[in-house]
């Protein structure tokens, strides 16, 4: 039995399994399911906010993957994170193709006894999580009307954004519609719903001394090559071409990534002649976070990190392959940040799994000067000063 037949097995049936009965519970509380990664999760952090801004007080608990644990511990975002390993997010295998069901009756089982109120399932074909909320007897469970998750939910929701915080504010939105509460009017944009990081004074202070150790006394750049998805991977030796140009314009380069990423990294100062800095593995991620907000400009692929440059304010250049720019761009100030990807007859194909491998074509059809240009634009730019 392969594991392709016991997922649709599983989904066929899903379904049709009754739900636990609910603990009876005073406290109003609302499950917010976010299981994928960290730029997933930054992107969640205006939903949640406006949450927390309504004058209808909630009790806001979140259900993420220990990957994204830290990003929610923010000072009163949440009333409180919950970890779960969502399959499928692990990125590695998994060994027993029944044991993502054990844990969904687990999880299931402990929902139950909490009682929440209503759960919203924030990505649009989570299935898993949706069948959580079923299972567990939620009375009111809220998503996107996707045909994956659709058979779980009591309100689907045909969602019109194309941004995924936009969308997620639309599920927050439809929520507080749903339990009978008003909401604003504002427009679904960054200007209205901004993306922000708070500051770190200590890990301010450990990006200092880092600094220090790096001898960085111009205004450096940062330069974050990595991706939790090969597909998305630009050459090494057009990043090590890069970073020289802006070395020779008196720029000083920064390079960050995960421990993982270190090879990569060295790989790439390898192939400079400007020597730049391998912080890869050595920042926390406030540290990350405070480094970035520091930085006369960010420049990454669609990541992570890009979205914690974008919130905590500095501009940023974002390359563009297989993932569409308008569900997964910058969200901030036009003004700020840039976005580079080769003009291709081909869709945005969405495809970043993990068969793909480095090269796709729409990376490589990137060019050094489009992203010097991009960068160049917005140093010189007094807009983001």
């Amino acid at each position: 039995m392969t594991r392709d037949f016991v997922r649709r097995l599983v989904r066929r049936l899903g379904s049709t399994v009754p739900a636990l009965p609910l603990a009876p519970s005073t406290r109003r509380e609302v499950i917010l399911i976010r299981p994928d990664h960290l730029g997933d999760a930054l992107l969640t952090i205006p939903a949640l906010r406006a949450l927390r801004a309504t004058e209808h007080r909630l009790y806001l608990t979140l259900l993420v993957g220990p990957w994204t644990r830290e990003v929610f511990m923010l000072r009163g975002l949440v009333d409180e994170v919950l970890v779960a390993s969502f399959p499928g997010f692990r990125r590695e295998p998994t060994r027993n193709p029944f044991e993502p069901y054990r844990l969904l009756f687990r999880l299931a089982g402990s929902l139950r006894r909490r009682g929440p109120m209503a759960l919203v399932v924030l990505r649009d074909d989570h299935w898993w999580g949706a069948w959580l909320g079923a299972l567990a007897g939620v009375p009111v469970r809220v998503g996107a009307d996707h045909p994956a998750i659709r058979p779980f939910l009591t309100h689907p929701i045909p969602l019109q954004s194309q941004h995924v915080a936009a969308r997620n504010l639309e599920l927050v939105t439809a929520l507080l519609t749903v339990l009978g509460y008003t909401d604003d009017s504002r427009p679904l944009a960054p200007e209205a719903y901004p993306l922000v990081w708070p500051s770190d004074p200590v890990a301010a202070r450990a990006v200092r001394d880092v600094l220090e150790r790096c001898c960085v006394t111009a205004p450096y750049i940062v330069v974050h090559p990595g991706s939790g998805a090969a597909a998305k991977c630009w050459p090494a030796e057009r990043w090590a071409t890069l970073v020289d140009t802006l070395a020779e314009r008196g720029y000083q380069v920064l390079l960050t990534g995960s421990a993982s990423e270190h090879a990569l990294l060295a790989t790439i100062v390898a192939a400079t002649s400007s020597a730049p800095h391998n912080l890869a593995g050595q920042l926390s991620l406030p540290e990350l976070a405070e480094l970035l907000r520091k930085a006369a400009l960010v420049i990454g692929t669609d990541t992570g990190p890009l979205h914690l440059a974008v919130a905590v304010g500095s501009p940023t250049v974002h390359l563009f392959g297989p993932t569409r720019p308008e569900r997964f761009g910058p969200w901030g100030p036009r003004a700020r940040h840039r976005v580079v990807q080769a003009q291709l007859r081909c869709p945005r194909c969405g495809d970043i799994g993990p068969d793909r491998a480095c090269g796709t074509a729409c990376m490589m059809a990137i060019d050094v000067d489009d992203v010097l240009g991009a960068a160049l634009e917005l140093l010189e730019s007094r807009s983001i000063r």
